[in-house]
Order: structure tokens, then sequence, then C-alpha cells
């Protein structure tokens, strides 16, 4: 990708907006739900952006270096581009998630999306 600077998920953004610590009541939920730290399941997430083509290219690169990654989609809402998807199974321990969200955070940052939100169905 011929990289510039991103208009959409800012570097600051990047730096100070990732927030893992709100994984631990995340994953206290979960848990709520019997789900024990070395389950695997399937993680659905979303990213938002401001362009269908920064979404699409988001969406390339997650098939291709994630392939048993299934249902992703870009969809347009009202006010964003979204690429949604589901992970394969994941470990549900919070250092698991954590690592996996750092992963997506910086890729999307890649990209100009931004990793919007995450959940397990339980």
């Amino acid at each position: 990708m011929n990289k510039q600077a991103n208009t959409f998920f800012t570097k600051d953004v990047y730096d100070t907006e990732i927030h893992l610590e709100v994984n631990e009541d995340i994953m206290d939920n979960i848990y709520s739900d019997d789900v024990k730290a070395t389950d695997m399941l399937p993680i659905e997430f979303v990213f938002i952006t401001n362009t269908k083509d920064k979404a699409d290219q988001l969406k390339e690169q997650l098939s291709a270096q994630f392939p048993l990654y299934t249902q992703l989609a870009v969809e347009e809402t009202e006010d964003y581009w979204e690429v949604h998807g589901v992970t394969n199974n994941t470990q549900m321990s919070l250092n698991a998630v954590n690592n996996w969200n750092q992963v997506l955070w910086d890729l999307g940052f890649e990209y100009d999306c931004q990793l919007d939100g995450w959940q397990v169905g339980t």
C-alpha cells in the first residue's frame, strides 16, 4: 500500500485509545457465562473508516493474513465504512485476547481503519 498519513485513524488515536485494560472487564463478563480462559471461541470484530477503498484494502489484507477468518465483509453505514469479520477459534485468556487485539489494532492502523469493537457470542 502506498503509505500516506492517516486521515481517519490518526497516530494520536492509535497511540492513546487502544484501551487494552477494558478487555479485562469484557473477559470477566465472558467468564461469567461459563467460558473458561482455556476455551477456544471465534471473535466477531468490526473496523470503521471513512472510505470504501480503505475498507476494501483492509478486507483484502485480513483475508490474505488470516485465511481462516470468515464472514469478511465491507458495509456502508450512515457515518462510516465498516469491515466485519469472525476469527477462527481463539483462546479466551486475557493475554491471548490482548495479543489478538494489538495485532488487529496495528493492522487497522496500516490501512487507516480503526478496530471499533469485538465480541464473543457465548
